[in-house]
């Protein structure tokens, strides 16, 4: 039964794609399957668009956490990696985000895990300041951008809990909280990994689920669940070929999103998955 089902959705890619149900609202197809270049395997923690062919990612794990560019991301003959700042033994990597200063200059920003630590870099990812974490954030976990009504670019940060901080690059202090609850009440914790996508709103990756949560990030206002189950079984499909610590293969973290293109990824996946996502035809 599962050979047949991974052989129909290994097909999809050939022929007719397959439409996944993420939730009452939404469904998706997998729009393509993006092999990593080198086969280099990372702890994926942060990802994001920096052009529409290129992604900064950020990866975790105590001597492996690095920050790099993936260029020519959907040109799977060219694909690469540029750029390849490891950040220190002592330091656990976490989200990272690109915003644009007041003078126009891009800033990039990293988070760590524990170490109260976060790297502003330069577009070629030189350290030019570390920053501590402010005091009402727990622990680093993920970050990305937006502007705000004036124009500004604003950071927001998770912390594996319910809370998203609205952090101003600026002075890099906490100008806003939100919490996210689920519909009975109940605090919606482990929020990782950050995006804001097309129409303003968050996706963020619960943590150890397949599960993103769409969260309007100014209010934390929970709109909907998607479930990506589908994505962890196509992983999975993958076992015993040299690809992935089989530990890591239900760990969904990374999501980009630039002009309609959403990219997911997880930790130690050996593939980006170009997703389309769609409104559930109501019946």
């Amino acid at each position: 039964m599962h050979l047949i089902f991974f052989s129909l959705l290994f097909l999809s890619y050939c022929q007719e794609p397959t439409v996944f149900k993420a939730s009452d609202k939404v469904s998706y197809i997998i729009k393509d399957r993006i092999k990593r270049p080198g086969d280099l395997l990372f702890f994926t923690e942060g990802l994001t668009f920096i052009a529409d062919d290129m992604l900064l990612e950020s990866t975790g794990l105590y001597g492996d956490s690095e920050i790099h560019y993936i260029d020519n991301v959907f040109d799977t003959q060219n694909i690469e990696l540029k750029y390849r700042q490891p950040i220190g033994k002592d330091y656990f990597g976490e989200g990272c985000s690109k915003i644009k200063n007041k003078n126009g200059k891009d800033e990039i920003y990293m988070l760590t895990w524990k170490e109260r630590k976060a790297f502003l870099l330069n577009s070629n990812l030189q350290l030019v300041q570390e920053l501590e974490i402010p005091s009402e954030i727990q622990e680093g976990w993920g970050m990305t951008s937006y502007r705000n009504n004036e124009g500004d670019d604003m950071l927001l940060i998770s912390d594996g809990t319910n809370r998203l901080y609205h952090v101003d690059p600026n002075d890099f202090k906490v100008k806003k909280t939100v919490s996210v609850r689920l519909e009975n009440g109940n605090d919606l914790n482990k929020l990782n990994e950050l995006e804001i996508i097309g129409d303003g709103s968050l996706l963020a990756n619960i943590y150890e689920t397949p599960f993103i949560a769409q969260i309007d990030p100014h209010d934390g206002k929970l709109i909907d669940i998607l479930d990506f189950t589908a994505l962890i079984q196509d992983v999975e499909s993958v076992k015993g070929k040299g690809y992935t610590d089989p530990m890591f293969n239900k760990v969904l973290n990374g999501i980009a999103y630039r002009q309609g293109n959403l990219i997911l990824s997880g930790k130690q996946w050996p593939y980006f998955y170009q997703i389309d996502l769609q409104s559930q035809q109501q019946s």
